[in-house]
């Protein structure tokens, strides 16, 4: 307690690299992997689902090493970083946005298309609403996997709270590597919740059926 009290300042400023290098990958690649799941012809979701799990199989450490050489980018800082988290969160969240439009009533999808509304009137309105419930527990997961993938960007030379891991390993001060776990659990935490009351908020018609019953 008394080195977090000391150094809170200086974990500040590594919370800040961490999330400024999680949270674009993120949103990024949450997007991208929606669009994918949307756009996809049918024929093809069992080959990108194949690649894209071969892709996630890969460890986090050799995809860092792997892409200065395949993008041609400097080997240590923080692009390689965001683009490897961003295709480890389109990984991720294309099987998940995939089930979230899957459980969408077939029925509600054929009224709607009585009603007269087109492809993209149905996406707006009926079709991305009713996928919300699923989207979001897929994002939740993106984004705890992210900020713990996040910290390994310490190793090729990114200060975020991963550095705590190997300084504190190096300097043999448990204090520091304690401080760097408690960190990244509050962060994964705290945006665990935003998401869960962004998803709340999105499906107030969920919220109203809980309270009648």
């Amino acid at each position: 307690m008394e080195w977090f009290i000391a150094n809170w300042s200086f974990i500040a400023g590594l919370a800040w690299t961490h999330l400024s290098i999680s949270i674009p990958p993120i949103i990024l690649g949450s997007v991208i992997a929606i669009v994918m799941a949307r756009v996809i012809p049918t024929r093809f979701v069992t080959p990108t689902r194949t690649i894209l799990g071969a892709i996630y199989a890969i460890p986090s450490l050799a995809l860092f090493v792997v892409l200065p050489a395949v993008l041609g980018t400097k080997f240590i800082g923080p692009t390689n970083v965001i683009i490897a988290l961003t295709i480890y969160a389109i990984t991720s969240m294309y099987f998940s946005a995939r089930d979230a439009f899957r459980q969408v009533p077939v029925a509600t999808m054929t009224t709607s298309r009585a009603l007269g509304m087109n492809s993209r009137q149905m996406f707006v309105h009926v079709e991305l609403p009713l996928a919300v419930p699923g989207l979001i527990a897929g994002l939740r997961v993106v984004a705890a996997s992210t900020i713990s993938i996040a910290s390994i960007g310490a190793v090729v030379g990114v200060r975020n709270l991963g550095y705590l891991f190997i300084d504190g390993f190096q300097r043999k001060i448990p204090e520091e590597i304690i401080s760097g776990l408690v960190a990244i659990s509050v962060i994964a935490l705290a945006l665990d919740a935003g998401l869960w009351l962004l998803g709340r908020a999105m499906t107030p018609w969920r919220n109203a059926k809980v309270a009648r019953a």
